[in-house]
């Protein structure tokens, strides 16, 4: 079963019906990290690292319940394990590795098969890959979680895809340790019939109107820069406002911590500090923040 935060009226009913299974998994985003008690998860699986520390352990925090025992995982890269010693000194949260499982089945040629009989399938590996990448380039924690590091081509072959898509992150880069498939993926078709003759429909009339344009001249005109500026307001905005109603418990004061601590991890790491320097350093900050805290408190 699968919850996220634009379900609204649909998320409650889910909840209910998946805590009265007797087993299951529940693909989840951070909507379900905190507050929610659902007995006797045995795993609880982190996908996409968070940008919050804290946000870790309240995920890790949904398994584990009222005395009972439990596993949190987290699926990280290489060149992420500094993220370790991240939560180990600023969560007091250490971790183990776990080593590769032996004899795993490879689901790929599988996977591969279904997105070639199915474009549901196809679009939702392409998407799923796009979001992905995004989630690198955005990401508030960039000293760790950088995407100039990530092997797209590996990536790729991850997802199952058929063929790279077209996205910014992407534009200029060649990738030789990808091939992707002979076929046309235009002709992959939808199993759902109703959808196929949707896409057929629109196929056609941008068919149509390609031949109308056909000897055209198109004239772009560039938009004013306060227009331009204007729609960036809005957008932040909009996207403020979805926070909101969201309930996204990562304050910018918390992200601000996060990248501080970091920054004094990379530079122990370097040498250009101490153990003892790093230690003084990040307990001032923390009692700056308690007593900013208090000092709000006090002043009512």
């Amino acid at each position: 079963m699968s919850i996220h935060g634009k379900m609204k009226h649909k998320r409650n009913k889910i909840f209910t019906e998946f805590r009265k299974l007797p087993g299951g998994i529940l693909v989840c985003t951070d909507v379900m990290a905190r507050g929610i008690d659902i007995p006797e998860v045995h795993w609880v699986l982190q996908y996409d690292p968070p940008s919050s520390a804290s946000a870790f352990v309240h995920r890790c925090g949904r398994t584990a319940r009222i005395g009972n025992v439990g596993s949190a995982l987290v699926f990280l890269l290489p060149m992420e394990e500094s993220y370790i010693n991240f939560l180990s000194i600023n969560q007091k949260c250490p971790m183990q590795e776990m080593k590769p499982q032996a004899n795993v089945l490879d689901l790929l040629p599988k996977l591969k098969s279904m997105a070639l009989a199915d474009r549901a399938v196809f679009e939702k590996g392409m998407k799923a890959f796009v979001s992905y990448v995004q989630a690198y380039a955005k990401h508030e924690c960039n000293l760790i979680f950088r995407i100039k590091d990530l092997d797209f081509a590996s990536l790729a072959r991850g997802f199952a895809l058929l063929k790279m898509p077209k996205m910014p992150e992407l534009r200029g880069k060649c990738f030789p340790d990808f091939t992707p498939v002979t076929v046309n993926t235009d002709s992959i078709s939808f199993k759902d019939k109703n959808r196929e003759k949707q896409r057929q429909k629109k196929l056609e009339e941008q068919r149509k109107e390609r031949e109308e344009n056909q000897g055209k001249k198109k004239f772009v005109k560039n938009k004013a820069w306060s227009k331009q500026k204007a729609k960036r307001e809005k957008k932040k905005k909009v996207t403020a406002k979805r926070k909101r109603e969201e309930g996204s418990d990562i304050e910018d004061e918390d992200m601000e911590e996060l990248l501080n601590d970091t920054r004094l991890l990379k530079r122990l790491k370097k040498g250009k500090i101490s153990e003892e320097e790093f230690e003084k350093k990040l307990t001032g900050n923390q009692r700056f923040k308690a007593e900013t805290v208090e000092d709000v408190e006090s002043d009512g």
